[in-house]
């Protein structure tokens, strides 16, 4: 009746079906290797630790867990802390560009007013003298007679 019953199974169905078959005949060995080997130990010896070696070795791991616990909560606190100053770091940077930015935008602003091509031009329209204009500027004689010539040659 059983042999009908294989065939219809799924491979994963007989695939379960074979490793639990692998793993009782493993169990079964297991048992008779323990039997005969505690029946060639002498009794004062015995193969196994005793339950009060397994209560020592319970405590001490407890003990080793406990320890590792609290070394990783101070572990994560130190973590904690390092986080923090580091957002603080982020932000004094953050706010060190935007100051950094801001001086250069308004430079770059100054440098346009105080471009001496464009002051040529401006105190030529206010009346001043083409002499007082370059000696005053500080711009060379040619390069103020240029400009002004541009400037006539645009309109």
């Amino acid at each position: 009746m059983i042999g009908w019953l294989i065939p219809n199974l799924t491979d994963l169905e007989s695939g379960l079906v074979v490793a639990e078959g692998i793993t009782l005949l493993f169990l079964l060995s297991l048992v008779f290797y323990f039997k005969r080997v505690t029946r060639r130990c002498p009794k004062d010896h015995p193969p196994f630790l005793s339950s009060e070696q397994l209560r020592r070795w319970g405590r001490d791991s407890e003990t080793l867990c406990l320890d590792l616990s609290k070394i990783l909560k101070e572990k994560k606190a130190i973590t904690q802390r390092l986080l923090e100053q580091l957002d603080e770091k982020i932000r004094s940077l953050h706010s060190t560009l935007a100051e950094i930015e801001e001086k250069r935008r308004t430079i770059g602003a100054g440098e346009k007013e105080a471009d001496p091509y464009a002051k040529v031009v401006e105190m030529m329209e206010s009346g001043y003298k083409f002499p007082e204009i370059f000696r005053s500027l500080n711009v060379p004689k040619g390069e103020a007679q240029l400009v002004l010539d541009l400037k006539r040659y645009s309109q």
